[in-house]
């Protein structure tokens, strides 16, 4: 049981670090310590985020053609602002891929939502209830910006999707996850409606967010491994959402875990909400990094604040 395949989408707008620093009053070498990619991937006119999952997972289906009435569960996962209120994107999807016979909701959990659907989708196949399970990971994470308010910590927010099909038949097996919120966390960002439009704004902003990070990474990361009876000498790689690289950066080291095991894609692209392991995950693949039996644990956060990791295998 677990992830039998996945794929990606991409929109085709870019925003540069140029356009950045017109609008937030930042130098260019201010900004690209955040995004050291130079430009980023953004929806362009008349895409949507829910349109780029369905491409994602149209082109999943295309390579993988399990009958569409034995997916059972169609889950979209991400921050909750799907551009459309009181709306399910995950029922568009389903009803434009066809697919019918189908529970479909949403899961959300900011840029945690994807592996916690993932993990979700798998129990209950695994359980027996599906024979497949679609997941689906979007965000316009790079609309809810307002570059004005020089919240630069979030001026990497990117456009991108992931379509994730989950099967008995797993090119990875999902062994286990952990997740935990720290709920004192909860108001430091949160959404307003500005001109018609959701922009992200940000509380009273209290020390130690960046430690608290760390902590629950490493906890998790030793309960999932523990819970498995593997240590972190035996795991192959660390997937870790793209959000802050400092972050990214510590959380190996308090591991002990060279930068190797891990997979940097800062300078190619900027944060993709719950998309960022897959995207990773394809480059190791694509490079031949990974093999029959390696152990690949997933970190990944959202605001709120929780933070998640899950171990998959390579079958």
């Amino acid at each position: 049981m677990g992830i039998a395949d996945y794929a990606l989408a991409m929109p085709s707008g870019k925003l540069s670090v140029n356009d950045v620093s017109r609008e937030s009053g930042y130098t260019v070498e201010k900004l690209g310590q955040i995004l050291p990619s130079g430009k980023f991937s953004v929806l362009a006119e008349g895409e949507t985020s829910w349109g780029l999952g369905r491409d994602a997972a149209a082109r999943l289906l295309a390579r993988n053609p399990v009958p569409l009435e034995e997916i059972g569960l169609v889950l979209y996962a991400g921050s909750s602002e799907w551009g459309t209120p009181f709306w399910s994107p995950a029922a568009k999807i389903a009803q434009e891929l066809g697919i019918a016979d189908a529970h479909c909701f949403e899961v959300s959990n900011f840029c945690n939502a994807g592996m916690v659907a993932v993990k979700l989708a798998d129990d209950q196949v695994r359980a027996g209830a599906h024979k497949h399970a679609l997941v689906i990971i979007s965000d316009r994470l790079s609309q809810l910006v307002e570059y004005g308010t020089r919240y630069i910590e979030l001026f990497n927010f990117a456009d991108g999707a992931a379509a994730v099909l989950i099967s008995a038949d797993a090119k990875y097996e999902v062994l286990g996850a952990a997740h935990h919120t720290d709920p004192q966390w909860v108001d430091s960002y949160y959404g307003e409606i500005k001109e018609g439009r959701v922009k992200v704004e940000r509380g009273e902003k209290l020390d130690g967010l960046a430690e608290v990070f760390l902590d629950n990474f490493t906890a998790l990361t030793h309960k999932v491994l523990g819970g498995l009876g593997q240590e972190v000498a035996d795991v192959s790689y660390f997937l870790v959402t793209h959000g802050n690289q400092d972050t990214h950066r510590k959380y190996l080291a308090a591991l002990g875990v060279d930068t190797s095991r891990s997979v940097f894609q800062y300078d190619l692209d900027g944060h993709l909400g719950g998309a960022d392991p897959f995207l990773a995950l394809e480059e190791l693949e694509r490079d031949g990094r990974i093999e029959s039996g390696d152990l690949v644990i997933v970190a990944t956060a959202g605001s709120g604040f929780t933070w998640g990791v899950t171990a998959i295998r390579r079958t």
